[in-house]
């Protein structure tokens, strides 16, 4: 189970924060974002291992959820910016897409720097690995020559008690049993993603994987099924995960 927890804000990334989760709320009123991808910063150093031999740049930083994770948007942006100039690099442009991840969105956006496109060496993008997926089908027709680089790493689709503490609840394996467990999911509340427990590592309803500091997922089950009268779903025996149907190129499209 992975936490990610921002502690430490200055004034200025406090009020870029507060900022980006208005427009996030505005943003869910409308019915537009439902998740957070979470994305946690790369070591720089492994960002200039993946600029080896590029000179000038064009940073795409993710207004979105990378914003909220602080990975990203106007923030994240100028900060690596400026860290890359400091190691001699050029950054010919910069933008703040909405979403990153819409291929609408990209294609609007990268419209408007086309003249810098034709003079970049790669691109850096400050966002999850959708937005690169996205950022290289968009170009690819007409700038296929160009390198898309990330400065993040994926965590996973987060669900969000306050700006600064998310939680995996929820892999995306594509075969939901949550209507079986009371609504936890046991591969991200499982340390072990089990399907039946608890294991014998459990001790007084905590997890032996982290030396005891979390909840036992099945415990968690357990007491949820209990409290809503289901228990009889507790007892029923469920084969491993088969992680072979979750692992392959999957899609989902409907029209």
């Amino acid at each position: 189970m992975f936490t990610f927890d921002l502690k430490k804000l200055n004034f200025n990334n406090f009020i870029n924060l507060f900022i980006t989760s208005i427009k996030f709320y505005i943003k869910s009123k409308k019915g537009g974002y439902q998740i957070t991808i979470i994305t946690t910063k790369k070591p720089f150093e492994e960002v200039l291992i993946a600029l080896k031999g590029v000179q000038k740049i064009g940073i795409i930083s993710c207004g979105s959820c990378a914003a909220m994770c602080q990975t990203g948007g106007e923030e994240g942006a100028q900060e690596m910016a400026e860290k890359l100039e400091k190691e001699g690099f050029e950054i010919k442009t910069i933008i703040i897409p909405e979403e990153t991840c819409d291929n609408r969105v990209m294609k609007k956006d990268l419209r408007k720097i086309d003249a810098e496109l034709g003079e970049i060496d790669a691109i850096l993008t400050l966002s999850c690995g959708l937005g690169v997926a996205s950022i290289n089908k968009v170009l690819h027709d007409k700038y296929p020559h160009i390198p898309v680089f990330i400065a993040n790493n994926t965590e996973f689709m987060g669900m969000t008690e306050r700006i600064g503490r998310f939680y995996m609840r929820c892999r995306g394996c594509g075969d939901c049993l949550l209507n079986e467990t009371g609504g936890i999911c046991p591969i991200t509340t499982c340390a072990k993603a089990l399907m039946n427990g608890p294991c014998g590592g459990m001790v007084d309803g905590m997890c032996e994987v982290g030396n005891y500091e979390k909840d036992c997922g099945w415990i968690l089950i357990y007491n949820r099924l209990k409290e809503l009268g289901q228990l009889d779903k507790f007892s029923k025996l469920r084969d491993p995960v088969d992680w072979s149907e979750s692992g392959h190129q999957r899609e989902v499209v409907w029209r």
